[in-house]
């Protein structure tokens, strides 16, 4: 099977974006997830992904939140989004993910309510979506970082709800090892809805530092002809998940668990 490998940017944390072209060139990786960074010229990011080779797999988008209870914070999240699938289109991108706010684990202490605020904003998103042809790639998180779609099920349940050709589900093997009790069979029921994949260990670093069953998982990826990238998202080892610098060796840890990962991947994806 033919197919691209990359990783997430921002995993690389406080350096130049160039610098972080050039150390995922290093790597060996196909392609990358890039930041969503409205104030990055699309024209001139595509010129330092083509300077090393390398292809736009997806989008992560900044942090906003979509189904907040205030409404100018949710209809200016909106509006990041609608904004970012411009940018993503002058970019070249084919993909961006979308997710709730990462860090918010309450909602406004009405499910329903903010069920019906994420599934309202989601289609707004998914209108112009449409219209540009560009497929929207929901994360499922986990408890810890949002309230919201934790679970695959949750996943496929809200793109029921918003009924887009190009709303598909996103699932991590990190999250997954948080919230569902058997990710090999999530990824299976899931199956043609599935739009990307990330893949970390337990523990957020390199393949075999943790104890998922990830080669199961990439088996169940051919057993539902998943067929798009697979994206390593690792940290280095360390606390406060919501940043990637990690002490001042964390780039070299973490290009150690990225290349030794990726030759795993490809082992066992052929």
């Amino acid at each position: 099977m033919s197919r691209d490998y990359g990783l997430c940017l921002w995993s690389f944390g406080d350096i130049s974006l160039e610098e972080k072209c050039k150390l995922a060139k290093e790597i060996g990786v196909s392609g990358v997830e890039v930041q969503g960074d409205l104030t990055q010229h699309p024209g001139e990011l595509a010129t330092i992904l083509a300077k090393y080779d390398l292809k736009v797999l997806s989008v992560t988008p900044d942090n906003v939140d979509i189904s907040s209870e205030d409404e100018e914070i949710r209809l200016k999240a909106v509006q990041y989004f609608l904004d970012l699938l411009s940018w993503a289109k002058e970019l070249g991108a084919s993909r961006i993910c979308l997710h709730g706010d990462v860090g918010k684990i309450a909602g406004c202490g009405e499910v329903e309510k903010d069920w019906q605020l994420l599934i309202d904003s989601s289609k707004k998103v998914m209108e112009k979506a449409d219209t540009l042809n560009i497929d929207v790639v929901f994360e499922v998180l986990n408890r810890y970082e949002n309230h919201q779609i934790v679970t695959g099920q949750e996943a496929l349940a809200l793109i029921d709800a918003v009924n887009s050709p190009h709303l598909y589900v996103l699932l991590d093997a990190y999250h997954m090892n948080i919230e569902e009790a058997n990710p090999i069979e999530v990824l299976k029921k899931v199956g043609s809805k599935l739009g990307m994949y990330h893949i970390a260990d337990s523990n957020r670093q390199a393949i075999g530092n943790g104890h998922a069953d990830l080669k199961g998982q990439i088996k169940a990826l051919h057993e539902i002809n998943y067929t798009g990238p697979i994206i390593m998202e690792m940290m280095a080892e360390g606390p406060n998940p919501f940043t990637a610098v990690k002490g001042e060796d964390y780039l070299q840890v973490l290009a150690g668990y990225y290349k030794t990962s990726l030759a795993k991947l490809k082992e066992w994806d052929n």
